[in-house]
């Protein structure tokens, strides 16, 4: 077994398990499971109302705050994501394992990556204790891009990267803190979007955006910022040997400008969240690769 080959193999698991949390968020499914770690007091959920108890609801009224309906596909993505972070959990695990055959440096932060997962873990659970708790629900986001800064520099570390000049690194730097923010803001709209879905309900959908407050115009007025900062990037690296970084870079904006657009202005279609959330934090794992594979010059 290869470390190299599974921390890369946690590296994708941790951005699939982002993506499947963004999919739960945006279908608010965030509480199809009301227990954790089972789901209606079960290790493998029901797919129908009859597999419950018939008082499930007075049983579970506190938890939801009232507001139990079995509804057997939103208990299942829950579901499905915490499989998948249990997958997640064990690929980590395995790299921490597979890391003390390397330099001290690779088990460090493979046991950082670790650490990090298994709070993330147990941050799970609060989350669904608390009800989704607004401040909870971003920190566990933060901790998952924690656990990808981990493993990138674990990974560049064993890899033996020759680690290169570039004289454009400084606004590497500079991109990778103004996506930060950005994903930030982002999630402020998110935990703002869930109050408005709350007060509007489900049936409301096309006016979800009208009504989100001034967060969300930072959110999407800073948008502007993300966008010529990285021009400037991409212009500082014509003619440098990073033209696959440079032109990806520019294309994951691409996308995450368009999933913006759907939402804003055709009332968040399927996925166009999930995406549009993936595609930043996949940029931030590139501009992180990047910053650690050079050096100023």
């Amino acid at each position: 077994m290869s470390f190299q080959k599974f921390c890369l193999l946690s590296l994708i698991s941790i951005y699939m398990l982002i993506l499947a949390g963004a999919i739960v968020r945006s279908t608010g499914s965030g509480m199809g499971c009301p227990d954790w770690p089972k789901c209606f007091g079960r290790y493998i959920p029901p797919t129908q109302a009859s597999e419950l108890p018939f008082n499930y609801q007075e049983i579970y009224k506190e938890k939801l705050h009232g507001e139990v309906v079995f509804n057997p596909t939103k208990t299942w993505i829950e579901y499905l994501n915490r499989l998948l972070g249990a997958l997640t959990g064990l690929l980590v695990l395995i790299t921490a394992i597979l890391s003390f055959k390397e330099e001290n440096r690779v088990r460090n932060y493979s046991i950082a990556a670790l650490i990090l997962v298994l709070g993330n873990a147990v941050l799970g659970k609060y989350v669904v204790d608390s009800f989704l708790l607004p401040g909870v629900v971003t920190a566990h986001m933060l901790l998952s891009i924690g656990v990808i800064f981990f493993l990138i520099k674990a990974l560049n570390i064993q890899s033996g990267y020759v680690v290169k000049p570039l004289s454009a690194r400084s606004w590497v730097g500079i991109n990778l803190i103004i996506i930060f923010i950005q994903i930030l803001l982002g999630t402020q709209v998110r935990e703002n979007m869930d109050h408005v879905i709350a007060e509007l309900g489900e049936g409301a959908k096309d006016n979800w955006i009208s009504s989100l407050n001034i967060i969300y115009v930072v959110h999407r007025t800073f948008s502007w910022v993300v966008l010529l900062s990285h021009l400037i990037l991409w212009k500082k690296l014509k003619g440098t040997s990073f033209l696959p970084y440079r032109q990806g870079i520019l294309g994951l904006l691409g996308i995450s400008f368009l999933t913006g657009i759907l939402m804003a202005y055709f009332a968040l279609p399927l996925g166009s969240q999930a995406v549009h959330l993936v595609i930043s934090l996949v940029l931030v794992g590139w501009h992180m690769h990047t910053w650690i594979a050079t050096k100023n010059s």
